[in-house]
């Protein structure tokens, strides 16, 4: 079976009822518009893991969206990029971890983990939070393109 196919049922498992979104809808408006697709047609949904995550785990640092797209899970998290954000992205890439470790989505690969900047990007290249950040495989970008 195909990303298209099973997406939708197996974030319903993990998240519950109404998690599973078609196209980029799950994404709030001001991330959607950081966010562009190559090719429309190859999303196949998204879902907004914080907030479907909230309740049972309230005070987790929790990873904000997965889109379906081109065969690819892509992991998305718009936070600031400041030097002082990179130990919290440290916390929710590893929460992410934790929980797929568990989650029906750790079926479907590849996984992508994306970080969008979320206004000014503040992390000096070559400092401490950048090869930090190149550890963790994540580069704040201002947009993403799928």
């Amino acid at each position: 079976m195909s990303l298209q196919d099973t997406f939708p049922e197996v974030i319903e498992a993990d998240l519950g009822n109404g998690a599973y979104r078609p196209g980029l809808q799950a994404l709030k408006a001001e991330d959607r518009k950081r966010v562009s697709l190559r090719d429309t047609r190859q999303c196949h949904g998204s879902a907004d893991i914080d907030r479907a995550m909230a309740r049972t785990q309230p005070n987790a640092a929790r990873w904000d969206y997965v889109v379906a797209h081109d065969a690819t899970l892509h992991f998305i998290e718009v936070h600031p990029a400041h030097t002082s954000s990179v130990a919290e992205m440290r916390s929710k890439k590893s929460w992410l971890q934790q929980w797929l470790r568990t989650a029906a989505l750790r079926e479907l690969k590849p996984h992508r983990f994306h970080w969008i900047a979320s206004g000014k990007y503040a992390i000096t290249p070559g400092s401490k939070q950048s090869r930090a950040l190149a550890q963790l495989g994540l580069k704040p970008e201002k947009r993403l393109t799928l």
